[in-house]
């Protein structure tokens, strides 16, 4: 997928600019699955015994349904005065650089949850909407 990451960067912008008053916490969700706009978001999964933090039975097996559900939606926090490395807009790359998944989204709520071992610049939020899809 050839898409700027200086654009990923550009899009969330916009879109906690239009949403700011609306919602307190913006959270980028990467992903497989299909949503559309105005979805509310299941609460994720916990794995705390795995290695990797991309470790995870896959969606729907037994293995995944048993792992402990924390009090929210996983995603990575972003706001006007944060956000990850790879949405600097002076950064320029091919999106597969940094996502394996299908999807990415930008998903937002007004109350967090808390996580016992978050990974670095994780949030969770409670209640998460989908407000934007970015591919």
């Amino acid at each position: 997928m050839k898409i700027k990451l200086g654009d990923i960067y550009n899009k969330c912008m916009e879109v906690y600019e239009k949403h700011k008053w609306d919602y307190d916490v913006f959270g980028l969700r990467v992903e497989d699955k299909e949503r559309e706009i105005g979805e509310r978001c299941e609460w994720s999964k916990d794995n705390p015994d795995r290695e990797d933090e991309r470790g995870f039975p896959e969606y729907g097996t037994p293995e995944y349904d048993e792992l402990p559900t924390l009090e929210g939606t996983s995603a990575w926090f972003f706001n006007r005065w944060s956000y990850p490395d790879f949405l600097d807009p002076k950064r320029y790359g091919d999106v597969e650089t940094f996502f394996d998944t299908k999807h990415l989204y930008i998903v937002a709520g007004n109350e967090t949850g808390t996580h016992p071992c978050p990974d670095d610049g994780e949030v969770l939020i409670k209640d998460a909407v989908v407000v934007a899809k970015i591919f």
